[in-house]
């Protein structure tokens, strides 16, 4: 079997942008729909400058897109399989009961 290096550096880049928690946060909310940033920053909780951080990384990694009118930008997600992907990630998380905060997942665990 072989393995194409430039892939897997393209999909640890892409699982790195995602997993940040803000950023599951904008994408759980954007699979609802297009979102005007005003209400992507009430929605969260965020003020908008960090909120504008994360759009830009998303959009960067095509995750994200966005569109102008007049005053006001609007995100919506580029494929709507990334909102199953998210949602898919939630199920298995709550599966696996993984790591706590603070602990190391690759560690051993002594008793």
């Amino acid at each position: 079997m072989s393995i194409d290096i430039n892939i897997e550096s393209q999909q640890a880049r892409f699982l790195r942008c995602i997993g940040e928690p803000t950023r599951l946060r904008i994408i759980k909310l954007l699979s609802e729909g297009e979102k005007h940033v005003a209400d992507i920053c009430q929605a969260i909780g965020k003020d908008q400058p960090l909120v504008s951080h994360h759009l830009r990384a998303l959009r960067e990694c095509g995750i994200v897109s966005a569109r102008q009118e007049t005053q006001k930008v609007y995100y919506r997600l580029c494929d709507k399989g990334m909102a199953s992907l998210v949602m898919l990630t939630g199920d298995i998380v709550a599966k696996l009961a993984p790591c706590q905060p603070g602990e190391t997942c690759f560690e051993e665990k002594l008793p």
